[in-house]
């Protein structure tokens, strides 16, 4: 197993601390009304990174993890933010082995934290 994939599996999908923090700074409501929009918004930047990968265009998939790296770090998506930024390299660097399957863990990923998130969501 690579280093990445031992590090990615360690980091928590949420970072709790981070969005307690927030709902400290923002209310509780707010913090509820920033969390759907990010829901949403990595549905659709996720299905933009799904379209690209099937294309193979990786320099429009580099540009989707750049945004997707930064909406996840500021919502405490750790893994997601981690795996953004592999697969971001990987594809700069154009290896179709690393973008294949940082892409998959990268679905994983995004997947288990929106699902979190929507539990989080339907429990408020």
């Amino acid at each position: 197993m690579a280093d990445w994939q031992r590090l990615q599996a360690r980091l928590p999908l949420l970072d709790q601390h981070q969005l307690q923090r927030m709902e400290q700074e923002l209310g509780a409501e707010v913090l509820t009304r920033l969390l759907r929009l990010f829901v949403e918004d990595s549905r659709q930047q996720g299905e933009a990174l799904q379209g690209a990968f099937a294309e193979r265009d990786q320099a429009l998939m580099a540009r989707c993890c750049h945004s997707l790296k930064s909406a996840c770090g500021s919502y405490g998506a750790l893994r997601c933010q981690y795996l953004s930024e592999k697969l971001e390299q990987s594809c700069h660097e154009q290896d179709e082995e690393q973008v294949e399957s940082r892409m998959r863990a990268w679905q994983q990923a995004l997947a288990e934290t929106l699902q979190q998130l929507e539990t989080r969501l339907h429990a408020e």
